[in-house]
């Protein structure tokens, strides 16, 4: 799953909780910032930091087996510098 993909994920979530962005960040524990730089996409966050957001909105995280080994340059595609 691509970051795109979870924060699409994300704020679909918190606004079918409809709660805010502040509301968010007090029952996760974060500030209202975090959260809006996550949806934003202009922040990574930490996992202890996600699942906390997670918990906050009933959601989990669930781990799979990829298809395969990466290729040399989807890993480059993965882990570009977002300022490139």
């Amino acid at each position: 799953m691509t970051t795109e993909k979870i924060i699409t994920q994300l704020i679909t979530r918190r606004r079918e909780l409809k709660i805010t962005q502040d509301e968010l960040a007090r029952r996760a524990g974060v500030n209202r910032r975090t959260i809006v730089a996550i949806e934003a996409g202009t922040s990574d966050v930490g996992l202890r930091r996600l699942l906390r957001i997670l918990t906050a909105m009933d959601m989990s995280v669930t781990l799979t087996l990829g298809a395969g080994r990466p290729t040399e340059a989807e890993l480059t595609s993965i882990f570009r510098d977002d300022n490139d």
